[in-house]
């Protein structure tokens, strides 16, 4: 977490913190290039997880179509586009990678914890987790978006599109090729005492995630407030230098 934290700020000091300083394409393309590079990231350390014999591992189960890999992809695309589709993607990573990527990284799935330090299993897990959540933060530190209370319902139906997609893709591969598929998460998840709950309370598959919404629609509302009040902070500060 101290090495996420100073890649954040690292970013935010050689990038953002530059006086005089305006959007640029270097800001977009630096953005997009991060995460071009945490894609390829993502995909190393499946490759190298393949021919680990201390990992269960299942071509089927390792397709990037969880939460924080569609982030990573989509994030490239955000970076770089400036249109109103644009802005529904950088928001969905600005709130997704930011929620999703910390979640992660405090309850690791079965396989990514209590492994070595330094094993592919722990680098590669969290470092692109890690990854996933500075290039999310960056979104909000170098200024190329700035969160609105607004943009949530977007988000909020961003994701619900996107599990529901993804509930679609488990249906299809635990007919055909893997009985075992689960990406969103929709049929449970053992070990995570969150959706077991949720799972007892509603124990309908994919439906028993739909109170996750009014979570992040709370966790949004804060990360926002949050985040407006650090920049109006900022700007406050900012001034009074400037008048002194």
């Amino acid at each position: 977490m101290a090495v996420i934290a100073a890649i954040i700020v690292l970013i935010w000091v050689f990038r953002a913190n530059v006086e005089p300083r305006k959007i640029n394409k270097d800001d977009r393309k630096f953005l997009a290039w991060l995460s071009a590079i945490t894609v390829c990231y993502l995909a190393g350390y499946k490759t190298l997880l393949a021919f680990s014999p201390y990992f269960d591992f299942h071509i089927w189960n390792e397709l990037p179509l969880q939460p924080c890999n569609i982030v990573a992809v989509l994030a490239i695309p955000a970076a770089l586009r400036e249109d109103g589709f644009g802005r529904l993607l950088k928001s969905f990573c600005f709130y997704g990678g930011i929620v999703f990527a910390p979640v992660a990284l405090m309850m690791p799935v079965e396989g990514f914890s209590g492994v070595p330090l330094f094993s592919v299993n722990a680098l590669g897990f969290y470092g692109f987790h890690g990854l996933v959540l500075a290039i999310s933060f960056s979104f909000g530190t170098l200024k190329l978006y700035k969160p609105r209370y607004r943009d949530i319902p977007g988000v909020l139906l961003v994701l619900s599109v996107l599990a529901f997609l993804a509930y679609v893709v488990n249906m299809i591969l635990r007919a055909t090729v893997y009985p075992d598929a689960n990406y969103f998460y929709t049929y449970g998840l053992e070990g995570n005492p969150v959706l077991e709950n949720l799972r007892e309370w509603i124990p309908i598959d994919f439906l028993y995630e739909l109170p996750l919404l009014l979570v992040m629609t709370v966790l949004c509302m804060v990360i926002t407030f949050l985040f407006n009040g650090i920049h109006r902070l900022l700007n406050l500060r900012k001034r009074g230098e400037i008048n002194n």
